[in-house]
């Protein structure tokens, strides 16, 4: 009867009922392996892995052994949550446990390491889920295949499409959108097409984030026309442009010099923030910045301000050219304009810095924006590390390491 209330208000997570029930539980039986798994599953999609762990101690000091849930929900919360350190330590105590992993225990840690760039150790549970006789599915092959793309490894992706093909394990439409993408990301828009004709060939519907991959790999092949059928298609499939296909639009048209064209799409579509913000993200991508801040000019004047993507756009920019004093003069306005910097901003003036060897600069803007509750991802630490790399400063990539592991990024040898 408890453990049916528990899983009801796990549901809905409702934890405050959930306790209360609990308590009173003690007085007519014990909780099972049943209740406490049920707790552990509930605080871990809540995010909470403080009390998900907690539950986790207190059945170990009931004497309950936690089973392939109980493991498998810590996993993927941990992971979830960035964590990939702690993570795997329960991996580990799922041996001592004599509890054996499942397709979605290793599906959680590969896509945990693809997501944090951690493709070694990705590409060794992968080895370790085939030697334990579990085949991956389509869901595994898809995140250690983005993963790859991402980290510029288009040998290893290869490899595994290959191998999804070999397997004959069917590709979803995901997996299609990830192979296009991850093609067209590494410029191998032959083969981003090729992938493309198989989603049609397969009688599977392009989405529109396939369609946007399309639009691009025709823009930045220079066929303009197929790359504004794309886009008529998408559309009349009943799909609503958002800010990734309408920047694709800008940034193709503005990188072929059809500028007018694009300002046509822009009041075509009834100029509005987005559009603005997509347009100037576009002209500075194309290094175009004289154009850029003619339009944040008549963006502002239109009656729109300039947010977070605006300034962190033109900042990015400014700081690829090497106008770092320029750079730091626009966070200046945009702190001024109640516009906070996030992440991404401070990154860019980070990696500005540090492409001129300015580290001591770099590391203070650094501590700037943890001193502003900005936590750094794994991206804004190597740009560190590589900076003082090229300095040959190893103390300061140390401390740096021991400051990832500090935070739960995983740091590879």
């Amino acid at each position: 009867m408890f453990n049916i209330l528990f899983n009801g208000f796990a549901k809905v997570y409702m934890k405050n009922e959930a306790f209360m029930y609990f308590g009173l539980m003690w007085k007519y039986c014990l909780p099972s392996i049943v209740t406490y798994g049920t707790f552990v599953d509930m605080f871990c999609k809540m995010g909470d892995m403080k009390m998900g762990n907690r539950m986790f101690l207190d059945m170990m000091k009931v004497g309950i052994v936690p089973n392939l849930v109980v493991f498998s929900s810590l996993i993927d919360g941990y992971c979830k949550a960035g964590s990939l350190d702690v993570a795997f330590e329960y991996f580990e105590r799922m041996k001592e446990c004599s509890v054996r992993p499942n397709e979605f225990t290793y599906s959680t840690l590969i896509d945990g390491c693809s997501k944090h760039g951690m493709l070694a150790r990705a590409d060794s549970l992968f080895e370790k889920m085939l030697s334990a006789s579990i085949l991956p599915n389509c869901t595994v092959y898809t995140s250690i295949i983005d993963g790859h793309f991402k980290k510029g490894n288009v040998d290893d992706a290869i490899k595994y499409i290959n191998q999804m093909f070999d397997r004959d394990i069917k590709l979803d439409l995901t997996a299609y959108t990830v192979i296009i993408s991850g093609f067209h990301r590494v410029g191998r828009f032959d083969k981003s097409m090729e992938a493309a004709e198989y989603v049609a060939k397969n009688g599977l519907l392009p989405d529109r984030i396939i369609l946007t991959a399309i639009m691009d790999v025709h823009f930045k092949a220079g066929n303009i026309k197929e790359a504004l059928n794309a886009y008529k298609i998408l559309l009349a499939k009943g799909f609503e442009a958002d800010v990734v296909t309408l920047s694709a639009l800008m940034d193709g048209l503005s990188k072929h010099g059809y500028l007018q064209e694009a300002r046509r799409y822009l009041v075509k579509e009834n100029a509005n923030e987005i559009l603005y913000t997509v347009f100037i993200d576009a002209l500075c991508k194309e290094g175009n910045l004289d154009d850029a801040e003619k339009m944040i000019k008549e963006m502002s004047e239109a009656g729109f301000v300039p947010d977070k993507f605006v300034y962190t756009s033109w900042i990015a920019e400014l700081c690829k050219q090497g106008n770092l004093l320029k750079a730091f003069m626009v966070k200046k306005r945009m702190v001024q304009e109640h516009v906070e910097p996030d992440l991404l901003t401070y990154s860019s003036l980070i990696g500005g810095l540090a492409e001129k060897g300015l580290m001591i600069e770099a590391k203070q803007v650094f501590d700037d924006m943890l001193n502003k509750g900005i936590t750094p991802d794994f991206v804004s630490y190597d740009i560190l590390i590589r900076g003082y790399h090229n300095q040959g400063n190893g103390a300061a990539i140390s401390g740096l390491h021991d400051e990832m592991r500090k935070r739960g990024i995983i740091v590879e040898d």
